[in-house]
């Protein structure tokens, strides 16, 4: 997995109203931390986020960080640990990265792709995607950007498990090997219940009503 640069500033705690003018001016605040380092605030051009995150490894990209006016110890490899996003704008409100050492495991979360469209589904069949992502341990160059998983052949109660996924040598998921992931599940039927009157409630009924009737005035 190629490695992207990325710069950043170091920034003091900032209030409310300049957080918003970092943010306006195209920028991004963010934390590092990992390997028993304090956690360092910085901010991030998120052009230069964008960027760095726009190759194959995606979010799992790996970057060689380095620090403005930071001290030396803070620079080195990192990966995005978590991105939080205003929930309309879906603008990046603050981002974590993790040191990672080249040699040493780690632990992250990779998307599932489905591929294809189930054949239960031209019976009416529901599909079910009972998990979209799953938690794998490896080294950081390792990391798969995505698991695809081709979901075109399943039929109406048939399901596909973690052991279907196509892993890659050297990742490990960290999930029961018969845990379910996509279903296709029966159309539901609804069904009417009819209740039936005891024979000649419906006479008494029509006489009831025909008394209530007002006569018509001559």
């Amino acid at each position: 997995m190629d490695r992207v640069k990325l710069q950043a500033r170091v920034r003091d705690t900032l209030s409310k109203s300049e957080l918003k003018k970092l943010r306006r001016s195209g920028r991004a605040p963010a934390s590092v931390y990992g390997h028993g380092m304090d956690s360092v605030a910085i901010s991030v051009a998120v052009a230069d986020l964008a960027a760095a995150v726009r190759t194959e490894a995606g979010l799992h990209a790996l970057m060689d960080l380095e620090i403005e006016d930071g001290r030396k110890k803070d620079n080195g490899v990192v990966v995005i640990k978590r991105v939080q996003k205003d929930p309309i704008t879906r603008k990046v409100l603050h981002v974590d990265f993790q040191h990672v050492r080249m040699t040493e495991k780690l632990t992250t979360e990779v998307a599932i792709t489905f591929i294809g469209t189930p054949m239960g589904v031209q019976f009416a069949g529901i599909v079910e995607h009972v998990i979209d992502h799953v938690q794998v341990r490896c080294l950081p160059d390792h990391i798969p950007s995505h698991f695809d998983l081709d979901i075109s052949n399943l039929d109406i109660g048939q399901a596909l498990h973690i052991s279907d996924i196509a892993v890659p040598e050297g990742v490990e998921i960290l999930a029961a090997l018969d845990e379910v992931v996509v279903a296709v599940r029966p159309p539901h039927v609804q069904v009417e219940e009819v209740v039936e009157k005891p024979e000649g409630e419906e006479e008494v009924e029509g006489a009831v009503a025909e008394e209530e009737t007002p006569a018509e005035e001559s």
